[in-house]
């Protein structure tokens, strides 16, 4: 460090001698630091650091003074800014014993000098302080950018993964001819089902980004089986039925360190279960069945019946309600299925916020066109 980065240094000078100040004042300003604040009354300088939050660079400390010695003061300091200070002390005092010293250093000081004091020797302590604080000052300022940039990077990577997360959702439902909206309402649902359940904002978010990918296994289903026109028999729906351990499979495999990506594996997996034991693959029963996989099945399900299909009218909305006031404590969690009938209206402002545009409904293919609007769109940002 040369002699303009100590200009831009702050010092501060206590000592109820105001020849000491003046020649401390002076000494200091020799080594080029421009900010310098003298006190002859301690009481003063308290007040001056907590104006500035202790956002000095040294203090330079007697020990001897009326109203407050340096021991109080500097106790008063760490009561004042905690023990890890923004700046150093160094006391110098005319009480010339070992219990003094030592006194002063377990008190915070960093330094220690006697009285009478050598010019030089006050010039070349004042100056290794400085240079030691500085350079402190430095390496935590770029701590700091760096953990900034470090959460900058996490929140990026964060945001691409949302967004594949959910461009492999549409893909997903595309192959089955569902409308976009369908995964975005979906996760929606989810998140109101998971705020009813009292889970943490973390995991609420979590499950809203981790449901849309529930169909994603129907991506290895056939075609003749995934656009079959009629009925299903019995060997197709049990193929149809492996789309629940396909998504386990294709999110399972690159779910390590993703806690979001093992969610939607867990959601792919069990959202077809029952809360009787009826459901697959597992036939779970009751909270032996993940509680993501619950909330999405009920999601799923509300959506499917309040939605307008190419091929089907949206229910009316006392038979929506009569049926899973029906299938609560069979199909559904008891509970889930209380609370969305108790906040219905509230699920209606999502699928209302979330209709389906028109010519989805008219034109499967929309779907197709929309995502690889998307698609498109989400490349010229990279």
């Amino acid at each position: 460090m040369d002699f303009l980065e100590l200009s831009q240094t702050r010092v501060a000078i206590c000592d109820d001698s105001p020849t000491n100040v003046a020649i401390l004042s002076k000494l200091v300003e020799s080594e080029g630091v421009k900010s310098i604040e003298s006190f002859t009354d301690p009481r003063l300088l308290l007040s001056y650091l907590r104006r500035l939050k202790g956002d000095i660079d040294l203090l330079i400390l007697d020990i001897a003074m009326p109203h407050l010695d340096g021991f109080q003061v500097m106790q008063q300091i760490r009561a004042d800014f905690g023990t890890e200070l923004g700046f150093a002390i160094l006391v110098i005092t005319g009480l010339n014993s070992r219990e003094t010293r030592n006194q002063a250093l377990q008190s915070g000081a960093n330094d220690f000098l006697d009285k009478p004091f050598d010019p030089l020797e006050v010039t070349l302590r004042v100056r290794n302080l400085l240079r030691v604080q500085r350079s402190i000052k430095a390496q935590v300022s770029y701590a700091q950018v760096l953990e900034q940039e470090v959460e900058k990077r996490t929140q990026e990577l964060n945001m691409a993964s949302e967004k594949l997360v959910y461009l492999l959702a549409l893909a997903g439902e595309m192959r089955d001819m569902e409308t976009g909206k369908h995964v975005l309402r979906v996760g929606r649902l989810s998140r109101l089902l998971a705020e009813g359940a009292g889970l943490p904002e973390t995991l609420c978010y979590m499950v809203e980004k981790a449901a849309p990918l529930h169909d994603v296994g129907k991506i290895g289903i056939p075609d003749r089986i995934l656009h079959k026109d009629g009925p299903l028999d019995q060997a197709e729906r049990q193929e149809m039925d492996t789309h629940t351990e396909k998504g386990l499979k294709l999110i399972g495999a690159y779910a390590d360190g993703s806690q979001l990506l093992q969610m939607a594996a867990r959601i792919a997996h069990s959202h077809h279960e029952r809360w009787d034991g009826k459901g697959y693959p597992r036939g779970l029963r009751g909270r032996s069945i993940p509680l993501e996989g619950r909330i999405v099945a009920l999601a799923d399900v509300f959506d499917a019946l309040t939605s307008r299909r190419p091929y089907k009218e949206p229910w009316p909305i006392e038979r929506v309600k009569s049926f899973i006031h029906e299938q609560a404590g069979s199909h559904f969690d008891p509970e889930l299925a209380q609370y969305l009938l108790d906040q219905f209206d509230r699920f209606l402002e999502v699928m209302e916020e979330l209709a389906d545009d028109p010519e989805e409904l008219v034109d499967p293919q929309a779907t197709g066109h929309r995502l690889q609007r998307e698609i498109e769109q989400n490349l010229s940002m990279q």
